[in-house]
Formats: C-alpha cells, structure tokens, sequence
C-alpha cells in the first residue's frame, strides 16, 4: 500500500500538471459577477461575514485572522502574525474607494476549495465567451524570517450546473512571496454552455500551516470578445484630448476596427462625468461623429460589440473608453494697476494655474507662480506686466496689470503722545501724504483725513497709514485716557436731634473735602462723623491735577425733639387759649390726631397748619380729657397721648 509520502508526492504530480492560468486580453462587458466585498467606514473597519455557502472558511472579526482555515472581510492589514504579513492599507478596487472590503485569508493546511459562486443561467449568453478573473496578493512577506514558509497556489475551476468542466484545469502557480505590495490579477476564460448556471470555484493546492496566506478582491466572471481597438479618426490614436472651457463644440470621429465577425452587433455609448453609461442613439457602425460641448466635465466614449451567439446584450463586450477632458480655464486677474514706491520691494502673485509664464518691461521673464521683481525698485521697473496662467489640460488665461512708480514718502505725526480725560476730544495731526486711513476708527469722527477728532473711551493706539497711492508707511499716536474723578457722597440720611451720624462716601481720585465743615469731626475723611442742630447739606468735592473737580451732596434731615403740652385752657384770656405743640412746625408733613375718651375725632392738621383750640364743628368742646395721635411721616413712629381741656 503507498505510503502517506507516496500520496503527497502524487497530488503534488498532479497539480503541476494543471496548465497555467490562460486569460486572454480582449474587450470585457458588464461583469455578471463581480465581488468587491463591499465598502466599510472609519467606524467599521471589519465587514460582515459572507453569505453561507460561498466560503467552507471560518470567519473572524479581526484584520488578522490567525489561524489556518479563517478569513475575514476588512479595509485593511497590518502587525499580524509578528509582522510577517504585509501592511496592506487598501483595497484592490478600482477608482479606489476609502474603507474598501478585501478578503484577507489564512488557508487550510490541506487543499480544498475555499471559494465558491453560482451564476444564473439567466444572466448568461448561450456559447457566449466569458472571462473569470480575480486580484490576488501574497500576504506574506519575502524576509529572512518567512524563508521556507509555504507559498499560495490557487486553481480556478469552471463548471455547469451538474459540476462538469467548462475548461481544463488551470491554476495560478506559486505565487511568491515578495518585499512589498504586489497584487496580480489572474484570468481564465471559458464558454458558456448551452443552458443553465455556471458555478465558479478557486481552490486552495498548497499544505502545510506556515505561510499560505493570501488577500482576494474584485472576483469578476465577464462577457469577453475580440479586442476591439477604437481611437479618434484611426483606431491607433486613442490618447486623450483636453479641451477648454468655452462656447464652441469640439467634433471627432470615433473610428474603430471591425471585429472579424459577419453577425457582430455595435453600439457606441457615451458616458458624461461618471454618471453612467448611455447608448448614443443611431451610432451602430464602426465609426460615428461626436459634438463636444466645451463645458466643464468629462466626456467618455466607448463602443460595444455583440458577437456571441443570439443577441442578449448579456453577452456585449466594450472597448477601453475614449475620454475627452473639458478643461475650467483658470480664472484669476491681476489687480488692474500696482502701485510702487522707490525703494520698495516689487513682487507679483499668481494664483489658479498649474504654470505660469511672466513677461515684462526691460525683458524681464519669469516661471515662478509669484516672481519678486526687486528688492530696491526704481522708476524704469513702470510699465505693462503679463501673466499667462496655464491650467488643467493646458487651458490659458492671460490677464495684466500696470506697475506705476511713486516718489519715496515722508510721512509724519505731529504728536505720537497725547492725554485726555475721559470724554474729552483732542484732534490727531499727520502729514507728508495724499491718502490717510486710520485704525482702529473706534472714537475717530473721521477715518480717511488727515487730522481727525478722537474722543476714545479707553487708553488706544492709532495707528495712520499714510500713502500717496503707490507707498504707504505707517505711524501710531497713542491716546491715554485718564478716567475722570468719581464723587459719591452717599444716601440722604435722617437723625433725630441731638443724635450725630456717620457718613459712608466713595471717592476716585488724588484728594476730596468736605464743605461745609459745621458740626463735622473730619472733613478730610470720607467717612466723617456729623451732628447737625438743624437740617444740613453736606458736599464731597475730590479732584485730580489733570481732569478737575466733581462734587456729590448728601442731605441731612434733623427730626426735632416735640415738646407736648399736656393741658391748655381755651377761655378767652389770651393765656394758653390753643394747645401749641413745639417744633412740630419742622415736620411739614406729618398729621395731628385728637378724639374723645369715645373714639370720636374731633381735631385734624397737617403739619403745624394751625393749632386746636377746644373748638369741633363752631362749638367750644366741654373740658376733660381728650387723646391725640401724631403720624411723623417718614417712617418715623407715631407717638400718641393725652391732654387735658380746661375751662
């Protein structure tokens, strides 16, 4: 019986005798399979398992999957297997797309296939040619320490619907392992049978556990015909054309070769800025004409060709694309005059182009994007500056501009320093120019003369530009604000007589008094004690060398101490005929109460308007006791008693 090592040996025999893959280049049409795996995101760098049937592989969430007969879907690979992969950071896809799935696998340690996908017979022409093609990368990378590590070798398999071959066996060969990146796409090409599905297979030929590793994208089973070769007016001349933006209409004809085929079927499309391709009505030979708009975009044509049995446009194949570039002619104009002044530094600014060409006076020449004329310019630099802006697909824009000289300046201030106090307004003088802007214009009545008023709220620098419409020069006049001095003498207060107070003022300044000084312990202090007889006004003054004095008063109301009678007799002998009280007189608005032992009022007055005398209503009140309510007012209390009435 053969050994182990006899049979390993055989299927070793067996699968280098498989032919190599054979894919032929030719036209391809619209893919009836073609797995990209999809796009992921930054916040989803693994995809999803796929669908059940595909892959006899294991899956894992991980850009790494580690161990034999695993894969994962991800955008990217890097650090796995103690760096012996390589950092894969994209997919195969293309136009490339941010976060593209790949296939990232880690094969069996023994041969199986790893891959497989059904494709409706529907989708399929009859006996039509088709290409089944796939990008396969070694992951592992060629280094001292992967020397020795198995290498992939994958075999394509093509089959009908009852698992018979469509084509001979072919595999990839070893794929070796190599220093950097390197994707290789591998074809196939087979006929479609007569009815039904075609399954698609890859198949893992290598054992062993160390190495045997590989990425797949882009699985694409295709339509595939004679290659069909397509230019502007020949076939051969197929490079791009590049337009400009404009109101003409650029027209080419499209010519291509004729296939070698009596039933071939053609169809030109066009396809504007990648929104899809659509069929140019009535361009069904092998050559048309095409009217270009020059408006900005890309214009894409290509031709399609049936040629397989029937006429299912499943089985269309295309040539590569024509594509004719309309170009946005740069915009970007030079200010219409640049002024310079002896001396100066003259440079120009270029903006928008992909080159730039300068002409000037005294044959100056120059390429830079914004050339420097001179550090030190002088009158014979005036004249006429071209620019010829170059741009996407060697679109030009011409613009100019005319440098006129200036005499050097002598601009002045006549005081770089001034003082106000606040709310003042002083005037700013500068001289030695024709145009004057001054910034910032907060405080300035003017901004654009000479000699504007400034009356700033806050210590400001201002700074003039002064210019005589080629130079300019600057200069700054500092305005300090000194705040004005601040008086607050404080709240009006009330004392009763006889009762001294103290008062609580604020002042801003160098110095503050008192006036008048009566009846006040200290009137250099801002919190004087004062003890007035009589009602007093009291004023602050406080000053500073520089913006003067304020002042604030505070009235003192002195409450006078009554002096309540407690009898008076009303008889007519001009002694004591009226109950007088005194001092009530300094209570101007207070109110006078008198009532029977019953309630009854009998007497009222406001203030010391008049005094009772034992009259109510023409009648003498007879003598007793009578009560009395006094309402000082000003939150004062009330003080209330009796009196005695006696006849």
């Amino acid at each position: 019986m053969p050994s182990k090592k006899h049979w390993l040996l055989l299927l070793t025999l067996i699968i280098a005798s498989a032919s190599h893959l054979k894919g032929q280049n030719g036209s391809l049409g619209d893919p009836v399979l073609n797995e990209t795996f999809g796009v992921g995101s930054t916040y989803k760098p693994i995809g999803d398992p796929l669908p059940s049937g595909i892959t006899n592989l294991q899956f894992v969430k991980d850009k790494c999957p580690s161990g034999s007969g695993q894969y994962t879907i991800a955008s990217s690979s890097g650090g796995c297997l103690g760096e012996t992969w390589h950092v894969v950071s994209q997919d195969r896809t293309k136009p490339s797309q941010p976060a593209g799935y790949m296939m990232i696998i880690n094969a069996s340690d023994n041969p199986d296939v790893f891959y497989t996908q059904r494709i409706p017979g529907s989708l399929l022409c009859s006996g039509g040619k088709y290409q089944f093609a796939v990008d396969i990368l070694n992951i592992l990378r060629d280094m001292p320490e992967t020397q020795g590590y198995d290498q992939p070798n994958v075999s394509f398999i093509v089959e009908d619907a009852n698992g018979n071959a469509l084509q001979p066996p072919q595999n990839t060969g070893t794929i070796l392992a190599t220093a950097g990146v390197n994707w290789v796409n591998y074809k196939v090409d087979f006929t479609a049978p007569i009815s039904g599905d075609v399954v698609v297979k890859l198949k893992n030929n290598t054992f062993g556990s160390m190495g045997n590793d590989l990425v797949l994208d882009n699985i694409t089973v295709r339509p595939y015909g004679p290659e069909l070769a397509v230019g502007f007016t020949t076939p051969e001349d197929n490079s791009t054309r590049e337009l400009c933006v404009d109101n003409a209409t650029t027209h080419y004809s499209l010519v291509a070769q004729p296939v070698n085929s009596v039933t071939a079927i053609y169809q030109w499309q066009r396809n504007v800025d990648n929104k899809g391709w659509e069929n140019i009505p009535g361009a069904t030979s092998v050559s048309i004409g095409v009217n270009v708009p020059h408006t900005k975009g890309t214009y894409r044509y290509r031709l399609g060709v049936l040629t397989a049995p029937g006429v299912s446009l499943n089985c269309q194949t295309f040539s590569a694309p024509l594509t004719v570039n309309v170009n946005a002619v740069p915009k970007y104009d030079l200010p219409a005059v640049t002024n310079f002044c002896e001396g100066s530094t003259l440079e120009f600014f270029g903006n928008q182009g992909q080159s730039y060409d300068w002409t000037g006076p005294n044959g100056f020449h120059s390429t830079k994007q914004s050339p420097r004329i001179a550090d030190n310019a002088n009158q014979s630099m005036e004249g006429i500056y071209t620019l010829v802006i170059t741009g996407d697909g060697g679109c030009p824009y011409i613009t100019k501009t005319k440098a006129i000289w200036h005499p050097t300046l002598q601009p002045s201030v006549e005081n770089d320093s001034l003082t106000i106090c606040e709310g003042d307004v002083v005037q700013l003088r500068a001289s030695g120019g024709t145009i004057y802007k001054w910034s910032p214009a907060a405080g300035l009545d003017h901004d654009d003369i000479s000699n504007p008023m400034a009356s700033p709220s806050v210590t400001t620098a201002y700074t003039v530009t002064i210019g005589n419409g080629g130079c300019e020069q600057p200069s700054t006049v500092r305005v300090t604000v000194l705040k004005r001095p601040v008086a607050k003498a404080g709240p009006d207060r009330g004392i009763n007589e006889g009762e001294p107070v103290t008062l609580h003022a604020t002042a801003i300044g160098t110095s503050y008094y008192w006036t008048p000084s009566l009846y006040m312990d200290d009137p250099s202090s801002l919190t004087p004690t004062v003890n007035p007889p009589d009602n007093q006004t009291y004023i602050l003054h406080v000053q500073t060398p520089e913006c003067g004095i304020v002042t604030d008063e505070v009235n003192i109301r002195v409450f006078k101490k009554l002096t309540i009678p407690s009898t008076f007799t009303p008889n007519g002998d001009g002694m004591n005929d009226t109950w007088h009280i005194d001092k009530l007189i300094t209570y101007p608005e207070s109110v006078l109460y008198v009532y029977t032992r019953e309630g009854k009022e009998v007497f009222r007055t406001v203030g010391d308007a008049k005094q009772w005398n034992g009259i109510y209503q023409g009648k003498a009140l007879p003598a007793g006791v009578y009560y009395y309510i006094i309402d000082l007012k000003n939150n004062l209390p009330k003080q209330g008693g009796w009196v005695m009435l006696l006849r």
